[in-house]
């Protein structure tokens, strides 16, 4: 059928009333190769007309929707009241290239994975930040006072960019614009508990990992000149 320039249509077979259009689709694919030529091979980018790539080509190939979405995204992490250190770990936390155990047998690490704060599963991402049954606990003193019946999403980075505007009572919008700001304090409180169990044998409570998180987001607000004895208050009523 293919010779060194051009594709023939001399198909022998008897096609079916369900392979006619089949074949019809493939007819239309060889007749658009371009024949073999002692050219040497080369990689071409199909996206482009003369095959080249470019990041610039490639940037523009993304969708506006898309791109507008990972900046909302990442003005969200750098906005917080948080310090510059912890912003910068929030943000690989939400990257997922945090070194958990799931990232760290990525890079080749023989290691034996299990979340270090309920032993319950291999610890990944997700789980040690959003799912593991230790932070969640941190999470619900944070949630219980926006009132709202809430389902922890799969990924980190879902979690930052799904703060949206909600009506509600004054206290409740009030919180709901502020937890975004908690979601720094109780990763890096998660992420020093998981360490001083894995590398100083050493573990808290519950409750003081609670006070630990608590303390940051008060002092990290104080040092931003912004005033949140009453969010306190409320927070450490369940307490």
């Amino acid at each position: 059928m293919l010779d060194h320039t051009r594709v023939g249509s001399n198909l022998q077979k008897v096609l079916n009333d369900w392979e006619v259009e089949r074949a019809a689709k493939l007819l239309e694919l060889l007749e658009k190769f371009p024949g073999i030529t002692n050219a040497p091979d080369s990689l071409r980018w199909k996206h482009s007309k003369d095959g080249a790539f470019t990041v610039s080509r490639a940037y523009k190939m993304e969708s506006p929707q898309q791109r507008n979405s990972k900046q909302s995204l990442w003005r969200k992490v750098w906005r917080t009241l948080a310090p510059t250190k912890i912003k910068c770990f929030t943000w690989l936390v939400a990257r997922r290239t945090c070194l958990t155990h799931e990232v760290l047998r990525r890079k080749g690490k023989i290691i034996v994975s299990w979340c270090s704060l309920c032993g319950n599963t291999a610890e990944t991402n997700q789980y040690l930040f959003l799912h593991c049954n230790f932070t969640t606990q941190i999470w619900a003193i944070f949630l219980s006072l926006t009132k709202t019946n809430w389902t922890m999403l799969e990924h980190t980075a879902d979690l930052l960019s799904c703060w949206i505007r909600r009506w509600g009572s004054k206290s409740q919008k009030a919180w709901w614009r502020i937890i975004p700001h908690c979601i720094c304090p109780i990763w890096w409180t998660v992420w020093k508990e998981g360490n001083s169990r894995n590398f100083e044998d050493r573990s808290n409570s519950i409750q003081k990992v609670r006070w630990d998180c608590i303390a940051c987001f008060y002092f990290w607000c104080k040092e931003k000149g912004l005033e949140v004895t009453e969010q306190i208050v409320e927070l450490l009523g369940p307490l």
